[in-house]
């Protein structure tokens, strides 16, 4: 019986890891966020924060109502599979070295994805960011409609 006992805890416990290991793998909150920050401008506040949700709804952080629209769905699933599969610490190993844009009111733009290692952040002032990269470019085709961001 002592045996049955040890057995019992230990399918415990593989179904335990793999419940929360099967929960970390989920990415939960939006899909992509894009903050443009700085700039010149008339009125502040100066930029702006889209956020796309994982269902492709598209909306603005300021005050509601601030639904923008939809993303398409094939765009939503290219970006889906690209945000799960970049190389991030590739992105990453290209350090901006120059003056930041916002230093004389130029923008800088702020990525964060909900991959499923957690939050990936990629801001323009700390990271040489080359436009061209797949992830950036399914990122313009998707949210250009809904914020200015360059295309290569």
């Amino acid at each position: 019986m002592h045996r049955l006992g040890r057995i019992a805890a230990l399918v415990v416990s593989i179904l335990v890891v793999t419940a929360c290991a099967g929960s970390a793998a989920t990415p939960v909150g939006p899909l992509v966020t894009v903050q443009l920050r700085g700039g010149e401008c008339f009125a502040p506040p100066c930029g702006m924060t889209v956020i796309l949700d994982r269902d492709g709804r598209v909306h603005g952080a300021a005050k509601p109502p601030n639904d923008l629209g939809t993303v398409p769905s094939d765009r939503l699933l290219d970006l889906v599979t690209l945000v799960a599969t970049t190389d991030y610490a590739s992105i990453r190993s290209h350090p901006f070295t120059g003056q930041c844009p916002t230093a004389y009111d130029g923008q800088e733009i702020v990525y964060e994805f909900g991959a499923p290692s957690g939050i990936e952040r990629i801001a323009t002032c700390e990271v040489d960011v080359d436009f061209g990269q797949p992830l950036l470019v399914a990122v313009s085709a998707a949210l250009g409609p809904f914020i200015p961001l360059p295309t290569t």
